[in-house]
């Protein structure tokens, strides 16, 4: 009796373990990037693409598929309300669409890329 209780906890505890793991990557959400843009260096074509935010390392990824795309440091700004779709910040540098922000659908924050930012980004091919 003894043995089936402690493999029942050794089971618990491991779902409990990788549930967590599950979840430490961080807010994700599928974006439809429009236009061409330039993040952290790297140039993002239009399309869909999986936005993921690391609250915990203030940082963004974009995947295409299991493909990391683009990485960058960001910050956090704060909504009054919660925003109803998905929407991109850009601006205009050197004829290049810079992505300067993201506010994801549902949520009540804004993800602003840091201009100065040092994550290394994934060259797309």
């Amino acid at each position: 009796m003894k043995k089936v209780f402690n493999l029942v906890m050794v089971l618990v505890a491991s779902v409990v373990f990788f549930n967590g793991l599950a979840y430490a990557e961080g807010k994700s959400k599928t974006v439809d990037i429009s236009k061409d843009v330039i993040v952290n260096g790297t140039e993002v074509k239009k399309g869909k693409y999986e936005v993921t935010f690391d609250e915990e390392k203030q940082e963004i990824s974009i995947w295409k598929g299991d493909k990391l795309v683009a990485k960058s440091n960001v910050r956090k700004g704060l909504l009054k309300n919660k925003a109803a779709v998905n929407q991109l910040m850009t601006t205009k540098q050197n004829q290049n669409d810079m992505l300067r922000g993201i506010i994801l659908a549902g949520e009540q924050e804004t993800i602003l890329i840091s201009p100065d930012s040092t994550v290394n980004a994934a060259p797309q091919q």
